[in-house]
């Protein structure tokens, strides 16, 4: 594990141009922790899901469309 005296040296050792993003990132990596994973279910509900999620479930396929799909859908082998 990597100690803050140890971060505080790298980052005094930086050019005062990398500071911003450093603290950019800094700010994301706290915003990362807070936030709680959504569900499936919680952004579909939000509108918030991939389009194509919303057509998930409504044909039939072949059995092995997951697998060979690049033969499906680009007619490759």
């Amino acid at each position: 594990m990597v100690s803050r005296d140890y971060i505080i040296e790298k980052l005094k050792s930086l050019p005062e141009e990398s500071l911003e993003e450093i603290a950019d990132f800094i700010e994301f990596v706290g915003t990362k922790k807070r936030r709680k994973p959504e569900t499936i279910s919680e952004s579909i509900e939000g509108g918030e899901a991939e389009p194509l999620s919303q057509v998930i479930g409504i044909c039939e396929g072949p059995s092995d469309l997951a697998e060979r799909h690049d033969k499906y859908i680009y007619g490759t082998r």
